[in-house]
């Protein structure tokens, strides 16, 4: 008698991804809407036409799809995100500090002398924190509070900053 093989982790990993995407779509022009608010957003903060915004190019780690929690730091220790926008790539990697405070280690390539602010999604204006750069590209922000932030680089050479859009840590 042969003796029937199980599926691979990659099928079954499949299969539990199929599952989500029928019982949770993402809701049709959900992603229209979102560039729209968020160019909307971007027009409002006084900063005018040299504002732009960076696009969410890809996001991995330990989180998944799906499911909700009270705070995404309960959700996953770390994630990496990955933003782009006119020759300029971040890699931002969310770490929790703290049960309430998270960690951002990020690199912007090419390397540029800038300045990179945490900022609360509500507010272009307040930064929660702030760091110069060198030409190694390489930040890291500490002890940010759990919650909807962007990050606005302003780089040191005068041209235009550019922000991210708002994410959650």
């Amino acid at each position: 008698m042969g003796r029937s093989e199980e599926p691979s982790r990659e099928e079954l990993l499949g299969l539990v991804r199929q599952a989500y995407v029928a019982g949770d779509p993402v809701p049709g022009g959900l992603i229209s809407r979102m560039q729209a608010a968020a160019a909307g957003a971007a027009e409002d903060s006084g900063l005018g036409l040299d504002l732009e915004l960076m696009l969410l190019v890809e996001s991995s780690g330990a989180e998944t799809a799906g499911v909700r929690s009270a705070s995404p730091l309960e959700a996953r220790s770390a994630y990496t995100l990955r933003f782009a926008q006119s020759g300029v790539d971040v890699l931002v990697r969310v770490a929790s500090d703290t049960d309430t405070t998270a960690r951002l280690d990020g690199w912007v390539v090419p390397g540029t002398p800038m300045t990179v602010r945490a900022i609360r999604a509500d507010s272009v204006r307040t930064p929660i924190v702030a760091v110069t750069l060198g030409a190694s590209g390489r930040f890291e922000l500490t002890s940010l509070p759990a919650g909807l932030i962007r990050l606005r680089f302003e780089p040191a050479d005068g041209s235009a900053a550019f922000l991210t859009p708002t994410f959650e840590i």
